[in-house]
């Protein structure tokens, strides 16, 4: 089995929400990361589809609001339950210091190929999907996180060949700040 190399300064296990975004903003610093994510896609239903309006406005901050809210989604600007045949307002968005004061619903797999997009801009960012860490690769010297075993699947039913990559953090960066 062959070893392949990648250096780069941040390697992401997991390319949810949390490390698309994390990986867009490492990248829109110049760090140089990849992302690697174990599903080959996200077309099925998942956790959730809102996208609330603290998320909206980092978009915002990020000067990537406007693109987002082009994409098809619903607005909801306030939630409501009924108990006992009485309907209550649970949570109401009208008074958020935000720019958009509103739930925004969209399936997560457009959200997150949203963030991809958005990410593919900078020339340090890659994802690689369907490829799961499956271990944290320690180096005898010094002992800190060094990189991350992965495997590849590719097309459906995921074949045994398994691969493994190494995910290097830059020689110069300190021990204790190459964990991201």
């Amino acid at each position: 089995m062959a070893i392949e190399s990648v250096s780069v300064q941040c390697c992401i296990a997991g390319g949810g929400p949390a490390g698309r975004v994390l990986g867009l903003l490492l990248a829109r610093a110049g760090v140089r990361v990849l992302v690697l994510e174990k599903h080959a896609d996200f077309l099925r239903d998942v956790r959730g589809d809102p996208i609330h309006p603290s998320t909206l406005e980092v978009l915002h901050e990020l000067d990537l609001l406007e693109a987002f809210l082009a994409r098809p989604h619903e607005r909801t600007p306030q939630v409501a339950a009924i108990f006992g045949g009485l309907e209550l307002a649970v949570d109401d968005f009208a008074h958020l210091p935000t720019r958009c004061r509103y739930i925004a619903f969209i399936p997560q797999w457009e959200f997150l190929d949203f963030l991809a997009r958005a990410a593919e801009r900078f020339p340090t960012f890659e994802l690689r999907m369907a490829t799961a860490v499956t271990e944290i690769v320690e180096e005898a010297a010094g002992g800190g996180r060094s990189g991350a075993r992965r495997w590849t699947c590719s097309g459906s039913g995921c074949r045994a060949a398994r691969r493994t990559r190494r995910c290097r953090w830059a020689a110069s960066r300190p021990a204790a700040s190459s964990s991201c």
